[in-house]
């Protein structure tokens, strides 16, 4: 019983992609499907890929300012090497969030002076993209809300996207104001009488000194904005190879919800819903089943192609036991604080 509760997420998104695979494969042609997908321009496909390059760069630009908030200053390429090493194990894992807790056990590794702090950076990096993905989505679905609107199944999702978008910014105002809530004499009080506070009280400085840097945060949340956009471009260069030409408002509308819903822990890594969500939206701007599918799995398969290009850096990585002591830039700032 131990070992079932403890899996029960696990199961739950397993059964979640095994129904949604299994009603995929029973509603389409599968020859027009291959049909579309070896028909595709291979022009238009490479450009599709070189499209995801500028992501990587940012996200690991917008975690190196992160982790400089807590005084932990790594040089760009070290941060770059543990990002691609975290989408490697997003695709050997259980989704992105496989990648982030290695991510988590190499920053820890690197810097085991301030583990909390590096790790607690790996989620608001996490948090910070998403949010960014709510309101760069919530911007152009506005824009195409009659479109959206137009089905029962369509409107139901864009709901679901709105509710989580609504509650991504509360959350995030709620976080921003929340060390200046923690001065309140009484609350102090109350936070202090919690059982776990004592044990994670490292997690509760490294939260409130990330709440603190607003700054830093918005700065992050507005950088995140390109590395959607080339997701985006990454998407319509796909539609391009074959060879349809969308209302490029909504498509951007329909890419963005249908990221922020396959990032929900309901699948194993989006199998199946992907695809199924797809067929829904695309249809409302005349994008056929065989089509939406193949673009689907085309959209899947070049970000697990940039997922595993993270072996060599995990492979070639130097880890503490034979590297040579980090830098002295990312040691001094450490030492100092203490």
């Amino acid at each position: 019983m131990e070992f079932l509760r403890r899996r029960l997420g696990l199961i739950f998104r397993t059964l979640v992609s095994v129904l949604a695979i299994t009603w995929v494969v029973r509603t389409n042609n599968w020859s027009k499907v291959w049909e579309n997908v070896l028909t595709m321009d291979v022009i238009w496909l490479v450009a599709a890929v070189a499209c995801f390059i500028p992501t990587l760069l940012i996200v690991s630009w917008r975690w190196r300012m992160l982790l400089a908030v807590h005084d932990v200053h790594m040089r760009y390429w070290r941060t770059f090497e543990l990002t691609m090493i975290g989408q490697f194990f997003s695709t050997v894992g259980v989704g992105t969030t496989g990648g982030d807790v290695f991510k988590i056990f190499y920053v820890a590794r690197a810097v085991p002076q301030k583990k909390a702090a590096v790790a607690f950076t790996v989620v608001v990096d996490r948090v910070i993209g998403l949010v960014a993905l709510l309101v760069f989505g919530s911007v152009f679905s506005f824009m195409k809300l009659p479109l959206l609107f137009s089905q029962h199944d369509t409107r139901s999702l864009t709901f679901t996207f709105y509710f989580f978008a609504l509650g991504g910014v509360v959350a995030s105002l709620v976080t921003c104001a929340s060390p200046y809530l923690w001065q309140h004499q009484g609350l102090q009080t109350l936070l202090k009488r919690l059982p776990f506070v004592h044990k994670g009280a490292a997690i509760f400085t490294a939260f409130e000194r990330s709440a603190r840097a607003i700054g830093i945060n918005v700065i992050a949340l507005i950088g995140s904005i390109p590395s959607h956009m080339c997701i985006l471009a990454m998407g319509y260069c796909i539609l391009r190879a074959m060879h349809l030409y969308p209302d490029l408002l909504a498509f951007c509308a329909i890419m963005a919800i249908v990221n922020m819903l396959i990032a929900l822990p309901v699948s194993i890594s989006g199998m199946g819903v992907r695809e199924t969500l797809f067929t829904l939206f695309f249809v409302l701007i005349g994008i056929d089943k065989a089509h939406a599918v193949a673009f689907s799995l085309t959209y899947f398969c070049l970000t697990i192609l940039w997922c595993l290009m993270g072996a060599p850096f995990y492979f070639l990585y130097r880890h503490e036991t034979h590297a040579p002591a980090p830098h002295v830039e990312e040691v001094d700032p450490i030492f100092s604080q203490q």
